[in-house]
Order: C-alpha cells, then structure tokens, then sequence
C-alpha cells in the first residue's frame, strides 16, 4: 500500500502532462495543416466571392475527415515521446529507479491512455470526419443538388435528372454501373440510360459502355418504350462533376459494410470497399502503436542526454508504417493479398515490434 502511492503519485504526473501535451501538439498540428491549406489555395481564395471566411470554411470542413485521422496518432506520438522524454532528460526516470520504482509501471496508465485515444479517435472519424465531409461535398455541388448514399449506391438529383452511381474514379473521369432517368417537367419518365460504364466528357459528351437506351412516351403510359443496347455510343449530357464525388472513401463504416453486402465477391470495387473498411478499423489503433513506440525512444534519452536523434528514429519507424500500409492497402485492393487481413496484419507486426521494444526497457 505504502509503495502504490509514490506510483500512483508519478503515473498521474506522468499522465497529466501527456494528456496536456497531446492537446497542444494536436491543436498546433491543426493549426500548420490550415495554414498551409490556405497558403496551397490562396489563388482560389482571392477568386473566391465568398473571400476569406469562405476559405476558412472550406479548410475547417477539410481538416476532419482529410487530416484528422493522421494528426491525431502523430500528436499521440509527440505527447508521450515529450512527456516521457524530458522527464528522462530531467534524471526524474532515474530518480524513479533509484527509488525502486520501475518506469514500466509508471508508464502503464500513459499507454492505457493512449488506448482511449485510439477509442475517441474511431468515434471522431466516424462522427465529426464524416460528417465534414458530407457539408463539404453539398457545399461544393450547390443547394439545388445533392449526392446520397442509399441502398449501396449513391444518388444524385438535379433538375430533372436523376442518377444512380455505383461509384467513381475522379483521376479517369469514370463511372461505373451506371443509371440515370431523364424526366419531363411534370416529373413522367422519358428515357432511361443504364450503362456498364461511363466516361463524362469536358464537352457535354458521355461515353457509354455496354449500355441499354430506353425511351417513353409521358403522355401515352400504355405504349412500348423504344429500346436500344449497344456496345459503345456516346450521349449528350450535362458535365455533372459532382458524380466523380461519388467515391466510397468518404462512406462511414456502417456504409462501407452496405456497399459491400449489396456486390459481388472480388469485383474491384467489392475488394476496395473491403480494404476501406479494415483500415478504417484498424486505422484509429496507430494512436495506440505510436505511443508504444514513443515510451521506449525516449526513455533512451537517459542515456543520451538528447531528444535529436530518438525523435529522428521514431519519425523512420512512423514512416515505415505509414509506408508499409499503404502499399499493403494496394497489394489487397488489387486482389494479391487479404483485404481484410492485410491491414491487421500490418497493425499486429508494428504493436508486436512495439511490444518487444517496451519489454526491453532497463527495469
């Protein structure tokens, strides 16, 4: 009894400047990526009608659901290496061991912490990041448009056309399995377009693929629509922009898992839905990991004497990560690996190596 309370005295000092830590380092991360968003728009901004403050909200909304994800597990990372750290520059982690305490012990609530982190971080992503994201897609098409997720698919209504997208590759132009319903002002179908895949064209031109034309007569429900299936035509259509943000990457993970149910096993947009999902689980861990690689770099600055070079070797070890899961988040979109073990996978080598690291510590 007598010896947990000089414990319970250093885990909470320990603990307090962590946290603290983590708050600052977060919000100046935070406040650099705004910065710089700015600075990287400021052409748009002074076009812009809505001027400053209409950047401000274009930056406030991109933050969550762009940086967030990362800035936090980076910030973790900076609280407990500087925590930690100056307080094994201050000979305070000596101090501990001379009086028979070990760090480890100490450090334990730091890396409990860093768990809740890992919790909040998941909640955030999928309340506050998503959310962003939807406003920031409504503001970008307008008040008389709007892009939904529904069924599995998204949505888009302007004016009086409707189409159904399954998603969309932005760098292509492209859209795949596509519907859209062309209607009179009076809200009766007049022709209906399915098509395999679609290629919006700067010009006002589609390119169809493996499509079906279907028109019909509003005022006589009772005829025949006229039918037509081609391998390859070209239609004139408006150039919607907006359906290339038809893109599964900003789905929640209830989302994702809709998306996926309602395809095919191993198509590619199935495997990149699956691939989205894991990593968007997985993902809010590296709170979690970055703190177990930060407590055992700076304990070495006992020995060191200098922050320098443990934050340089934690900096590689969160590039090799970073790294590391982004090619195995290509190798399984492409089918080579799981999609959905890959990134736990990647995940448990790091925490294992993390692990090993902590256990390691001098006692």
């Amino acid at each position: 009894m007598l010896a947990s309370a000089p414990v319970g005295v250093l885990s909470r000092y320990l603990l307090v400047r962590f946290v603290v830590m983590f708050a600052a380092v977060l919000a100046i991360l935070a406040l650099l990526v705004a910065v710089v968003e700015l600075l990287a728009d400021f052409g748009d901004v002074v076009r812009s009608s809505g001027g400053f403050v209409d950047a401000l909200l274009f930056v406030a909304l991109r933050i969550p659901y762009k940086h967030l994800p990362l800035l936090i597990p980076m910030a973790a990372f900076a609280a407990a290496f500087l925590a930690v750290g100056t307080a094994a520059r201050a000979y305070e982690i000596l101090a501990m061991k001379a009086g028979g305490v070990s760090p480890l012990r100490v450090l334990a609530p730091l890396v409990c912490a860093a768990a809740v982190i890992s919790g909040l971080a998941l909640l955030v992503n999928e309340t506050l990041a998503v959310r962003a994201h939807e406003a920031q897609r409504r503001r970008a098409m307008g008040e008389d448009s709007e892009l939904t997720f529904r069924r599995g698919s998204f949505w888009y209504h302007k004016g009086d056309t409707i189409y159904n997208v399954r998603d969309a590759d932005p760098a292509t132009r492209v859209l795949r399995d596509v519907a859209i319903f062309e209607l009179d002002d009076r809200g009766r179908l007049v022709r209906s377009i399915e098509a395999a895949q679609a290629t919006i064209g700067a010009d006002g031109h589609w390119d169809l693929t493996d499509a079906v034309l279907r028109a019909f007569e509003p005022g006589a429900p009772a005829a025949a629509p006229r039918y037509e299936r081609v391998a390859a035509t070209q239609v004139d259509l408006p150039e919607e922009t907006a359906l290339l943000d038809a893109d599964v990457g900003g789905l929640s993970i209830r989302e994702l898992r809709e998306y996926r149910a309602g395809r095919e096993p191993g198509d590619t947009s199935t495997l990149r839905a699956e691939v989205l999902l894991h990593e968007r689980l997985s993902g809010p861990l590296a709170s979690l990991l970055f703190v177990m690689l930060a407590v055992p770099l700076a304990l070495r600055v006992e020995r060191t004497r200098s922050l320098a070079v443990p934050a340089l070797q934690g900096v590689i070890a969160i590039f090799a990560f970073i790294m590391v899961r982004e090619y195995g988040g290509t190798l399984a979109a492409e089918g080579v690996t799981s999609a959905a073990a890959t990134p736990w996978v990647i995940l448990a080598g790091f925490l294992g190596f993390g692990a090993v690291e902590l256990w390691r510590v001098p006692r």
